[in-house]
């Protein structure tokens, strides 16, 4: 027989399809696609949130999180994780707490002191299988919503309300006089009236339209006026509420020459107000003393601002000539109730899922005053629910659960166009945007991939199903509690991550999306119900959990490789395993490559097995198992391992978790080692197709790494079978 030579290298990920190329693999666990394209031992994950003896360093017992963000502000210079947990509290991380100076967690407070702890001042609490709280920066702040509590703002000190529910209650208006002014019965008593005869003050006009008062007197009475006021609250950050509604009108005669002053009752706000607005129509009735239209009611000029939160008396003597802004009430709104998705484009703040199909956006620059007509319908009934939004560079992205649409334009110039009405995104935290790719999301049949909408290059805009690989493991999603599902970006080991729910499991399953070669590959054991991408120098990718017994926030790290077990909580990278603490779950799952099932070009060709080769760069000395599936069998039955020491004796490098700075070469150049297994005696029949899987060996505690370069297989090639077709047979026959 034939010896032929079967090499494998570019190894590439998942694809679980009945047929597919010999660099596919049917399964890779715990293991990552490294840019010397090989796959590699992934990391672990470790608490942020506990430690074992440092209660400076413990946070609340660590309870269950249900949703995590992070923002900066200065440039960088300030940064900021928060999250929740599930008793409601909303609790800032101080990386500056790890050094073991000062308190590593914060709960957040508004301008009074009072804590959002849970007890005096809770969150709503969601449950596993929701999307939780949603958040978006704008102007160094950071807004949280959840559709059910009032939403939050942030500035990196203080927490308030952001923007305002309900308008102030209506001011009222009365032109000024003075009661000590009025003369006996028998004098002229038009003198009440507190007025000025200086042009620059007072309201309304002088121009003579009425008759002499009395025979006795020379001055001509003015023509009657009347003006309307509204006043809005604002709050620290200059946001406003919507306008109140109109006072009554105050009308007055200017006499014996003199403009009046009317006298304004103005509402006080709640706690978050530090200012208020007042505003005024122009004098609202024309000589005859008939209202003029569309001025009454509508037009309204800003004419002062009171700096207080206390005064509730106010003298206006501004001219109509010395108003200031004019503004429509419809310029005003209040902050949508309910909204649970919130997003920021081209400096606007968009609110959806309120009810219905409604986008309601802000005025541009003014992220809590939404005008009342600032809003879009988006698609009909027949295509669900709003499930998310995503800014592009290019577009606004609008999900629905059967539909995908696009905001386009600038502030004033908005317009809305269909994408697609047949894929939709079932989980809003499973959105992400993937580096030189698009958006990534969670559809109810697929994972999709959103390229084109990202920058104005004129690329067509497309949908594409990158989970066609892996449609196997797809279908074991809980399609219940998919809702529920989170995606991030890891943007050092330039993956994606989907953490979903299996049938009757909470998100356990995490399917990772290698986008710098497009394969798949899973790990599991990650409780994950929040997840957020520090995006800094660090790149830290932390999430919450929902597992009470693996709770709290975590960080995820190339160093770890046990999972929870650790108990510390700082964030350096280390492969320390020490004890976990008591009473909390730790795994540690170990590494496996399976390669997809070789035919060897023929369903009917069979070989003979001779040996394996294996192309591997080690970090010390490790055991790797070589297993071997015959035939498509269910399970594998043959095993070998090798264990060799995978550095060459000729470099000074330091063996993977023994290392001291001090002391040994700590970086270097691994040089990738070759390990042979003879397995000409495991099979003696012809094998027509075979799978290889590559795994560490289970059995030992030593944390030591391995990376899978390729791999080639010495076999000898059996005869391939003369097969004819039935009527050539027959027809031979009857000759």
């Amino acid at each position: 027989m034939k010896t032929e030579n079967f090499q494998t290298f570019r190894l590439r990920g998942v694809d679980d399809r009945w047929r597919v190329t010999a660099d596919s693999a049917s399964d890779i666990r715990e293991m990552s696609w490294d840019l010397n394209d090989g796959w590699r031992t992934a990391g672990g994950f470790d608490s942020v949130s506990l430690d074992n003896g440092n209660s400076m360093l413990d946070w609340q017992g660590a309870k269950r999180i249900t949703s995590i963000h992070w923002y900066s502000r200065h440039n960088g210079a300030a940064r900021y994780t928060i999250f929740e947990n599930e008793q409601g509290a909303l609790t800032k991380l101080n990386p500056r707490g790890f050094e073991g100076s000062e308190q590593a967690y914060k709960i957040l407070e508004d301008s009074k002191s009072r804590l959002w702890d849970g007890t005096a001042r809770t969150r709503f609490v969601p449950n596993a299988s929701s999307a939780g709280s949603q958040s978006a920066t704008f102007g160094g702040r950071i807004y949280i919503i959840n559709g059910h509590d009032e939403p939050i703002c942030f500035d990196g000190r203080t927490t308030s309300r952001a923007g305002f529910t309900n308008p102030p209650t209506s001011p009222e208006a009365t032109v000024v006089f003075r009661s000590d002014l009025l003369k006996e019965d028998n004098q002229d008593n038009t003198s009440y009236f507190l007025g000025t005869r200086v042009r620059s003050q007072g309201l309304g006009s002088c121009a003579p339209t009425g008759e002499y008062a009395d025979s006795s007197n020379s001055y001509p009475d003015g023509k009657l006026c009347g003006y309307q006021y509204r006043v809005t609250f604002v709050n620290k950050r200059g946001q406003e509420s919507p306008m109140s509604h109109p006072s009554d009108m105050s009308t007055f005669e200017c006499c014996q020459g003199k403009r009046r002053f009317v006298a304004v009752t103005i509402p006080v706000g709640g706690p978050d107000v530090v200012a208020r607005r007042m505003y005024r129509t122009r004098d609202l009735l024309d000589d005859n003393g008939d209202a003029i239209f569309p001025e009454s009611g509508r037009n309204f000029y800003l004419v002062k601002e009171i700096q207080d939160n206390e005064t509730t008396m106010i003298e206006d003597g501004v001219p109509d000539s010395n108003v200031g802004e004019l503004r429509d009430p419809e310029d005003f709104g209040a902050w949508p109730a309910q909204a649970r998705y919130i997003s920021v484009f081209k400096n606007t703040v968009f609110l959806a899922g309120m009810t219905g199909n409604e986008v309601r956006f802000s005025a541009p620059g003014m992220p809590e005053i939404f005008p009342l007509f600032n809003s879009f319908d988006v698609g009909g009934a027949e295509s669900g629910e709003i499930t998310g939004m995503y800014p592009t560079r290019n577009a606004l992205v609008v999900f629905k659960q059967r539909g995908v649409y696009l905001i386009k334009g600038m502030p004033g110039s908005f317009d809305i166009v269909t994408l697609n009405r047949d894929v939709g995104c079932t989980a809003p935290n499973s959105i992400s945007e993937v580096p030189g790719a698009g958006l990534v999301f969670l559809g109810s049949d697929g994972i999709y991939l959103l390229k084109g909408a990202l920058e104005n290059t004129g690329t067509i805009t497309g949908i594409v199903d990158i989970s066609v690989p892996i449609k196997k493991t797809f279908r074991r999603i809980d399609r219940s509690g998919s809702i529920g599902a989170v995606g991030v970006i890891n943007r050092q080991d330039k993956e994606y991550w989907l953490c979903v729910p299996t049938i009757g499991k909470r998100n356990n399953l995490l399917c990772v999306f290698h986008y710098e070669v497009g394969s798949w590959s899973f790990r599991e054991n990650y409780p994950m119900q929040c997840a957020v991408e520090v995006r800094d120098e660090r790149n830290y990718l932390y999430f919450g959990s929902h597992d009470s017994s693996m709770p709290g926030v975590h960080v995820y790290s190339n160093g770890y490789r046990g999972k929870n077990t650790l108990g510390s909580t700082s964030v350096a990278v280390t492969d320390n395993i020490s004890t976990p603490i008591a009473g909390l779950e730790s795994k540690r799952d170990y590494p496996f490559y399976e390669t997809a099932p070789l035919d060897f070009g023929s369903v009917f060709k069979g070989i003979q097995l001779g040996y394996v080769n294996c192309y591997v760069l080690g970090f010390g000395d490790s055991k790797i198992n070589v297993n071997f599936k015959i035939n498509r069998s269910i399970d594998f039955a043959l095993t070998v391992d090798r264990q060799t020491a995978q550095q060459d004796s000729v470099d000074p490098l330091a063996v993977y978790s023994t290392a001291k700075w001090d002391d040994d070469v700590r970086w270097g150049f691994h040089r990738p080692i070759s390990l042979r297994v003879d397995v000409s005696h495991m099979h003696k029949e012809l094998v027509r197709e075979m799978q290889v899987r590559f795994s560490q060996d289970e059995t030992s505690d030593i944390a030591n790494r391995f990376m899978i370069l390729g791999w080639d297989m010495n076999a000898k090639v059996g005869e391939q079978r003369n097969i004819r077709l039935l009527s050539q047979a027959l027809d031979e026959g009857g000759n």
